[in-house]
């Protein structure tokens, strides 16, 4: 299985083989990759990939990708497509919220 920063530099690439492949082995990481995409989150990048890996930290799940989550989601400086990925991966994860977050979720409007 390729490092860490090699998968992370696939997923930044241009070519779409190349991010999909990316995604695959982080989702087969699972949760053992979830600190790394935690730290790789805060320590910034551009839009798009940050969007990307949101995506993939909603399909983990998991503690920490919901704390992640909502943290990108309530927070007032989040910029509106991270804000956009984020809901959608939080109610993605809808069975490990409130029934009261997942109804406000669903009818927010971005």
């Amino acid at each position: 299985m390729p490092n860490f920063r090699t998968v992370m530099n696939q997923l930044a690439s241009i070519d779409p083989a190349e991010r999909d492949a990316a995604r695959s082995v982080l989702l087969q990481m699972d949760e053992d990759v979830m600190d790394l995409l935690v730290a790789e989150f805060y320590a910034g990048m551009p839009e798009k990939l940050a969007v990307s890996l949101i995506e993939i930290i909603g399909e983990i799940g998991g503690y920490e990708a919901l704390n992640l989550l909502g943290d990108i989601y309530y927070s007032p400086d989040t910029r509106p497509a991270l804000k956009v990925a984020a809901r959608l991966a939080l109610l993605r994860n809808a069975d490990n919220l409130e029934p009261l977050q997942v109804a406000k979720l669903r009818s927010d409007v971005l």
